[in-house]
């Protein structure tokens, strides 16, 4: 099964538009290690805005590989089983990437590293907090910080970059890989 480029082309504009909003905190804040616990109203949003969108992109994923929830929605778990299942989406989930805006402002995101099926929240404290912030955002307040934020984001792009791989033959692949890439995301060597 595919996609056409006007779906991806929705998916990938509202990337660009969460990624623009993350860019303008680090006016602000600096994305580093230090920071990593600094905590916001901007950054719960886009955590929140990450997760609804990694949420989505993975269950088309999953109807587009013809895989059925184990319940009856689908869930993270779920989700990691698509994971494992791509060599490519393996590699690339595994590889960390630094959030950069200048050489002095580095953070350094690997989100699906720890990733386990079977487990709660499939083990990622991002998605964990994510849930936490979707289901009580004033409880859980601290959670929307410059970590869960990244680590969403960078999540979100690695998924999107990968979805480019069920556009159809004729929707110009190489050019969206080319040309549909992170302002502030690269591969960390």
């Amino acid at each position: 099964m595919t996609i056409d480029r006007i779906t991806f082309e929705v998916y990938w504009s509202y990337y660009k538009s969460i990624e623009n909003m993350f860019i303008n905190t680090t006016q602000y804040v600096s994305p580093s290690k230090t920071n990593s616990k600094t905590y916001s109203d901007e950054y719960a949003k886009i955590a929140l805005l990450c997760g609804s969108e990694i949420d989505s992109i993975l269950k088309l994923i999953c109807k587009l590989e013809k895989i059925k929830p184990e319940k009856r929605d689908y869930s993270m778990n779920d989700y990691a089983k698509v994971i494992e299942k791509s060599e490519e989406l393996k590699a690339s989930c595994y590889s960390p990437r630094c959030m950069t805006t200048t050489k002095e402002r580095l953070l350094i995101v690997a989100p699906f590293e720890n990733i386990q099926i079977g487990v709660k929240y499939s083990n990622l404290e991002w998605w964990k907090n994510y849930q936490l912030l979707k289901h009580n955002r004033m409880k859980n307040a601290k959670k929307g910080n410059l970590e869960t934020a990244s680590s969403l984001l960078i999540a979100h792009y690695i998924l999107i970059r990968y979805l480019i791989n069920y556009l159809g033959k004729n929707y110009g692949i190489d050019y969206v890989k080319e040309h549909n890439v992170s302002t502030v995301l690269v591969i960390c060597l």
